[in-house]
């Protein structure tokens, strides 16, 4: 077995033509909260149920193809729902045996278009994040 780099997934929107190069969020945790009886020196933990937390989407910007894209989206934050898959795959960006990540439901709640710097020689993208139920 190898060790996975992070460039080795498949991020893909359904709706959405190509991948994605970016993710990150996703993560899944349960607030707690600590009690105490009366005389005793350890408290007794209770846990709310887990919750998936945003899903954030990062793409490098093309303006002949994703201009059009992102001004759609932005009328569209909040009501927007579709499905997220992450597929792990092997050095070759073959799909490996790993079942992937799906986030089905997932609500469009925030579109960063790219950022601009006269001044600057780095790559333009552009951000979508989504809250996942699960």
């Amino acid at each position: 077995m190898a060790m996975a780099a992070q460039r080795q997934a498949l991020i893909k929107v359904e709706g959405i033509d190509g991948f994605f190069a970016q993710k990150t969020g996703g993560e899944v945790g349960s607030d707690t909260n600590k009690g105490w009886d009366g005389g005793s020196r350890t408290p007794q933990i209770v846990a709310a149920p887990p919750e998936t937390g945003d899903v954030v989407l990062t793409r490098p910007y093309d303006p002949d193809l994703h201009q059009d894209l992102i001004e759609n989206l932005k009328r569209r934050v909040g009501t927007w729902e579709t499905t997220i898959s992450i597929t792990p795959t092997y050095t070759d960006l073959t799909a490996a045996k790993a079942k992937p990540t799906v986030h089905p439901r997932a609500l469009l709640t925030n579109v960063r278009p790219p950022e601009y710097d006269a001044s600057s020689g780095d790559i333009a993208d552009f951000e979508l994040t989504f809250a996942v139920p699960e």
